[in-house]
């Protein structure tokens, strides 16, 4: 159980029971394990910890927790909000050095934080801090240069010499077979270490390939898509800049100082706050159009900044707010710092690619 799991219930006011936590512990660890199998799954339970409308029946989330209590009350939202937050954090902090669970977590960590520009329930931001965390572990964890060990194919690769002498050295079919069986067994592991080591290998250059391109971008001073400075956007510039960020990431969840990098990249661009419907409308409208069209519907209540682009794409500067308004529950006059709406965009271009990419796999 998680060192924090009964002051979570605290911070909601909810005395938590003994018996009961290890009940809902229990509900917590079998709905984890349901989240690595749908992304559909993480999403929902998304929605329920931010308190959003969900999309599809609570059912399945909600049985877990019966399975483990009959008499589990389903209709406090508060506790439903917490045991969302606790398999979020359980999921996150659960990934295997293999990478199992991987996509899982980045999917769950940058669903929850797109979704964060919207208002949340103030006494539950620790969950979603322990979740962020939880990313940046992975992130820094996924970075690592691998050790590249030459020694364990040099070795495989003199104990198949050595062998082979030995068949060299043979007479008779039996005595041939003997000597022949270590030779290839020797050559397969010596096969398996250079697979694993040029694995190793490809993964320092790719990193090393992504963290160039950065720098390039970085010091460049110019946007790729548009090919012009960024002072040339003004508002714009954050929305296009974290966005070109997540596509320049290669290596899972990218560099862990994206908001540095971001911040040194709109230096010459306008600061402070702005309300969203600033950003939004600064962007050129074929931009604006391209990014809508690659959004993922099935998300859009995730990803309020998205949401905000596709109405723009579809109206005029003046029009698309009220529609904005009315299906995102949050105001597009809403005041947003330049790094925040940078990172907004970030996050979201990081959380819609993830899902395409589960979607390619499929």
């Amino acid at each position: 159980m998680h060192k924090n799991f009964g002051e979570w219930y605290r911070l909601v006011a909810i005395e938590p029971d003994g018996a009961q936590l290890q009940k809902r512990w229990a509900g917590v660890e079998a709905w984890e394990a349901e989240l690595r199998k749908d992304d559909k799954n993480v999403l929902e339970t998304v929605r329920i910890f931010q308190g959003l409308p969900t999309k599809v029946s609570k059912q399945p989330f909600l049985a877990v927790f019966q399975d483990q209590d009959s008499a589990f009350p389903q209709r406090n939202d508060l506790e439903l909000q917490v045991l969302a937050g606790a398999s979020l954090v359980a999921c996150v902090q659960s990934v295997s050095v293999d990478g199992e669970g991987l996509h899982a977590a980045i999917l769950a960590s940058a669903a929850l934080e797109a979704s964060s520009l919207r208002v949340t329930e103030p006494r539950i931001e620790e969950i979603l801090g322990e979740v962020l965390a939880g990313l940046q572990a992975i992130a820094v964890e996924q970075r690592k240069r691998k050790p590249f060990v030459l020694n364990a194919i040099r070795g495989n690769a003199d104990s198949a010499a050595e062998a082979i002498k030995q068949v060299a050295a043979s007479v008779d079919w039996d005595r041939l077979k003997a000597a022949v069986a270590p030779v290839f067994q020797a050559l397969l592991d010596s096969v398996r270490a250079a697979d694993r080591e040029l694995a190793s290998a490809a993964h320092n250059i790719r990193c090393a390939d992504e963290e160039t391109d950065i720098l390039w971008w970085v010091e460049g001073g110019y946007s790729r898509d548009t090919n012009k400075p960024w002072a040339a956007f003004k508002e714009g510039a954050a929305i296009i800049a974290g966005t070109e960020l997540a596509d320049l990431t290669d290596v899972t969840l990218g560099p862990r100082n994206a908001a540095a990098l971001l911040d040194r990249v709109l230096s010459e661009s306008k600061g402070g706050d702005s309300p969203l419907a600033a950003y939004v409308n600064a962007l050129p409208e074929e931009w604006a159009r391209e990014r809508a069209a690659k959004a993922n519907e099935s998300a859009l209540d995730l990803t309020p900044l998205t949401l905000a682009v596709m109405h723009r794409a579809k109206s005029d500067t003046a029009s698309w707010p009220p529609y904005f308004d009315a299906s995102s529950g949050m105001k597009s006059s809403t005041q947003v710092t330049t790094a925040q709406m940078a990172h907004q965009a970030y996050v979201e271009a990081i959380l819609l690619r993830t899902l395409a990419d589960a979607g390619m796999e499929e």
